[in-house]
């Protein structure tokens, strides 16, 4: 099928909405996703569908498609497999644009549910609309207010990233965490089985949204690995392209086909077409986000020479070595950076070089202001990392303190121009260290407003640093 821009535009960024089996019980989907979209306010007309109610969750429930006032762009579809087809019948009538099928029991369930998808496809082929799904969760956009399930309490904000995902648990993990970690999105995507519109169509749709800056997103497989190879180098050449590709082993793979009937397909083949494409590839939710956080603010290729700060030897000894396995470089400071910072850290304990050991996890801040700045501008230093175990130095400086330091390493940030990036974390794990957690959240959020990396571990830190420069 030739590709359609706008068709896929007037779906994600749908202007009015219906939802196919609306309800007020708890736990179908049709009650879980209807609360969720109203809840969330979409921008245009909802109208809820079902003929077995007059009203749901105070609004006017209507008998069928055909005695809406208009036609919706899009089509939530959120009944069982098997009495779907006749909505979709419906929609072809009316020439719907758009139709999201949240229920499974199509391809990934056997021979009589891949005969029921290919149903499917053919009516929306004849009909002339697309379909996201079947077994998915639907699509996010803050643009026009439209939520997956369960994203009712998803961020409002309006941001450029993208990303799509044959998982719909994973694609409300991303999309909650992003959000938290103030990682905005142009749209997400859950798109289940990818019976029509799958991850070729979506990655292509989204290299071409002026919206979107940065491409991400979950695969579990695809059917036309020749046609996905050319859709991502072009894409990557254009826009940071972040992947989480599973089944790369026997058991993930067959979770895979059972999950939504992909073909997982050779580990060293996709390590490959990723390498060969520019794709950053990552594993886990966790390094996915650390990956977006990175490329928001530091973008791509920052530079791989870090100048390791903190308190211990043993810190910069480990840091060490997590860096250069990670291929990034801790270069020897300048000699006048060094003699500088003799004069600045001039008390036991200190140790001047890279990594730099301030003696304690953190120090007078007048002190600390003075040593960041210099070991930042030294001309050899790329990004500067400073590591703090909030419950060590929070009995010292108390949390006027600590945000006074976060304020230090914001404007060196801003002052000089250059990433910098803190690992912020508590050794403790009591329930007593529970008001610590909350300063380091805190922390968190008004660095990353100022454009300073935070991430929990060392080890993530730098993990996400070499990803982005890779």
């Amino acid at each position: 099928m030739t590709f359609d821009f706008e068709g896929i535009d007037a779906i994600i960024n749908a202007r009015s909405l219906a939802i196919v089996g609306a309800s007020a019980k708890p736990f179908k989907f049709g009650s879980l996703f209807t609360a969720a979209q109203l809840a969330f306010g979409f921008r245009g007309p909802v109208y809820l569908v079902n003929p077995g109610e007059r009203e749901i969750l105070g609004q006017p429930c209507h008998s069928d498609l055909a005695s809406l006032p208009e036609v919706p762009d899009l089509v939530y579809v959120t009944i069982p497999a098997h009495q779907s087809m006749e909505i979709l019948r419906e929609c072809a009538r009316l020439r719907v644009k758009g139709v999201v099928i949240l229920a499974s029991g199509f391809r990934e369930a056997g021979e009589k549910g891949s005969a029921l998808e290919k149903e499917a496809v053919s009516i929306a082929r004849r009909g002339g609309f697309r379909i996201v799904g079947p077994n998915c969760f639907g699509i996010y956009n803050p643009r026009n207010r439209l939520t997956l399930l369960p994203g009712h309490d998803f961020s409002g904000k309006v941001g450029d990233v993208a990303f799509i995902s044959q998982s719909g648990g994973f694609s409300a993990h991303v999309g909650r965490m992003g959000g938290d970690l103030g990682i905005g999105f142009s749209a997400i995507v859950s798109y289940g089985n990818g019976a029509d519109l799958d991850e070729i169509d979506l990655i292509r749709y989204f290299s071409r949204d002026p919206q979107t800056k940065i491409i991400s997103g979950y695969l579990e497989g695809t059917r036309d690995g020749r046609e996905l190879f050319r859709v991502l180098r072009e894409a990557a050449a254009h826009k940071p392209v972040v992947i989480w590709k599973v089944g790369k082993t026997e058991s993930s793979q067959r979770a895979a086909a059972s999950h939504t009937g992909s073909l997982a397909g050779s580990s060293i083949i996709w390590e490959s077409v990723f390498r060969q494409c520019g794709v950053i590839e990552v594993s886990g939710v966790d390094e996915l986000c650390d990956v977006l956080l990175a490329l928001k603010h530091v973008g791509r290729r920052p530079g791989k020479r870090i100048l390791l700060a903190g308190g211990g030897g043993g810190l910069g000894a480990y840091a060490g070595d997590l860096a250069e396995a990670e291929g990034l470089r801790v270069p020897s400071l300048s000699g006048e950076t060094a003699s500088r910072l003799r004069g600045i850290l001039d008390y036991p304990g200190a140790a001047v070089g890279n990594p730099l050991d301030i003696g304690t996890p953190l120090t007078h801040l007048p002190i600390f202001e003075s040593a960041m700045r210099e070991a930042a501008m030294d001309p050899s230093v790329d990004v500067l990392l400073f590591d703090l175990a909030i419950n060590f130095a929070h009995g010292l400086f108390g949390n006027a303190g600590l945000e006074a330091a976060a304020d230090i390493l914001a404007g060196i940030r801003e002052k000089t121009g250059k990433p910098v990036i803190l690992v912020l974390y508590s050794r403790a794990i009591g329930v007593g260290d529970l008001g610590v957690e909350e300063l380091a959240r805190r922390i968190r959020d008004k660095l990353l407003a100022a454009g300073v990396l935070v991430y929990p571990s060392m080890a993530r830190a730098l993990r996400a640093l070499a990803l982005v420069n890779g």
